[in-house]
């Protein structure tokens, strides 16, 4: 079963909206963290140069001049500290990171390098900007290694606080985007909606075409729709007037032969009448069939009913017992002289056949299906096709 337009319409909004908000989501939370690092190692930075530039070094101590380095480096858990090694010593670290229990990392820098990296121990993850240098002087050259320490906590609380405002902005997207959907979905199908009611419209007869103002793409669709109305209109009333016309020039003969001697063999009066009679019928169905059958709506269990009542009384003698399945809204889309016919010509049958039992059944989904059943002897296999022979 294929889609509609407006589930598959529906379908790719829902897509999209759950696509494009989660991926929007991620690029932004990411873009943001990775900003986040680069602020962080350009402060670190700030604090190496400070660091430098205080730095007192001779052959057996290394210290800072003055108290140049911010407050955090003197604040136990403040989640910044800073370490200088030599070699594999550690020979000066900063208050703050008494409680840390970071170990610095024991690596070969060319002097002058420096290098920004992330190194996780077993007290927690950090992040770790390190610089080397060669302290020269005339009596010794002493190699040493800057570290700048920050907690990864230190990046996470911010990235959580945008994280938990960028969910209140999205999910307030997300909401704006879905009922502005809604009205393009609202918007955009509104066009199919009038189509389908005008053809309604036509269906039950209300209208003899389609008259509303649709979008270019289905107005092509509604020109077509309306040319094939007005042909069907004017076959249907050359199809009345040469059936009107053929029953009319058929008449005049029959009635000749009528009052002819012929007429008075009871084999040729049986046929006469019979022929005179399909005339009549044949013109009153002309006559009558002003509006396209297939507009109209016949109900069908009245009708039944007011049939079954007559056949009842025609085989009183049977004492039939006829039952009815069948809904209120079943209807008939055609003329009511064909409905009558074929269920006219049914249920006679039905009842002259029967030895007392006849079941109609009738249902109606997307086709009309129309069952009757009799407790008779049935039609023999081998003569069953020749019910379908005209």
């Amino acid at each position: 079963m294929s889609l509609s337009l407006k589930l598959r319409q529906m379908l790719v909004s829902i897509f999209l909206l759950l696509f494009l908000l989660p991926s929007s989501f991620i690029a932004i939370d990411r873009a943001f963290y990775t900003q986040l690092l680069t602020s962080a190692e350009q402060k670190m930075e700030v604090h190496m140069y400070a660091i430098l530039s205080e730095l007192s070094v001779t052959e057996d101590k290394v210290e800072l001049l003055n108290n140049a380095l911010t407050p955090d480096f003197y604040r136990p858990d403040s989640g910044l500290s800073a370490y200088i090694t030599h070699e594999q010593d550690l020979v000066w670290q900063s208050d703050s990171s008494l409680n840390q229990h970071f170990i610095p990392p024991i690596e070969a820098l060319p002097p002058g390098e420096h290098l920004f990296r992330q190194v996780i121990q077993p007290s927690g993850s950090f992040w770790v900007l390190s610089i080397s240098l060669l302290f020269d002087a005339e009596e010794y050259t002493r190699p040493l290694t800057v570290h700048i320490v920050q907690t990864n906590e230190r990046l996470i609380a911010p990235q959580q606080t945008f994280r938990a405002t960028l969910i209140q902005w999205f999910i307030g997207i997300g909401l704006m985007l879905l009922l502005l959907m809604l009205l393009a979905y609202y918007w955009t199908t509104k066009p199919l909606s009038r189509l389908d009611h005008e053809i309604r419209r036509v269906e039950n007869g209300s209208q003899e075409q389609l008259n509303a103002r649709y979008p270019a793409e289905l107005s092509i669709i509604k020109e077509d729709l309306n040319l094939l109305l007005a042909n069907q209109n004017r076959q249907k009333q050359r199809y009345r007037h040469h059936l009107s016309d053929l029953a009319h020039a058929l008449k005049t003969p029959v009635a000749v032969l009528q009052t002819s001697a012929l007429s008075q063999q009871p084999e040729l009066k049986e046929q006469l009448d019979r022929i005179t009679s399909m005339i009549e019928h044949q013109l009153k169905r002309a006559a009558s069939s002003g509006q396209d059958v297939w507009k109209k709506q016949i109900e069908i269990k009245p009708r039944l009913e007011k049939l079954i009542s007559a056949l009842s009384k025609i085989y009183r003698d049977k004492n039939l017992a006829i039952n009815i399945e069948c809904a209120e809204h079943c209807a008939f889309r055609g003329d009511e002289t064909d409905l009558m016919e074929i269920l006219g010509n049914l249920m006679d049958n039905a009842c002259k056949a029967c030895q007392q039992q006849v079941t109609v059944t009738i249902k109606q989904s997307q086709h009309l299906m129309l069952c009757i059943e009799d407790d008779g002897p049935g039609v023999p296999q081998e003569k069953r096709q020749a019910l379908f022979e005209r």
